[in-house]
């Protein structure tokens, strides 16, 4: 059975991380700034696109509650009506 070298498996780690950061910086398209403005512009849009979305969705839900709303009211109506027929025998 072979022991594992943690020390310089860390040590790997540590330089492997290192050359990656380096390349990264080395190799970036934008600037650190240009990117989080980027970011936080995504992070904005995306925002706003779920706000509009669930303005979308709440305007649906009110016209849905106001169309079922008539509904029930026209039923009660139709349904006291009967009630007032019943009652004078004009059925």
């Amino acid at each position: 059975m072979s022991r594992v070298s943690w020390q310089g498996t860390g040590m790997g780690i540590i330089i492997g991380v290192g050359v990656g950061v380096a390349l990264g910086m080395l190799f970036a398209p934008k600037s650190g700034e240009e990117t989080r403005d980027e970011i936080a512009g995504n992070v904005k849009d995306g925002f706003n696109r779920a706000m509009d979305s669930g303005r979308d969705l709440s305007k649906g839900f009110q016209d849905k509650f106001g169309d079922v709303k008539e509904q029930v009211s026209r039923a009660a109506d139709a349904g006291e009506q009967f009630y007032r027929d019943a009652r004078t025998g004009n059925l």
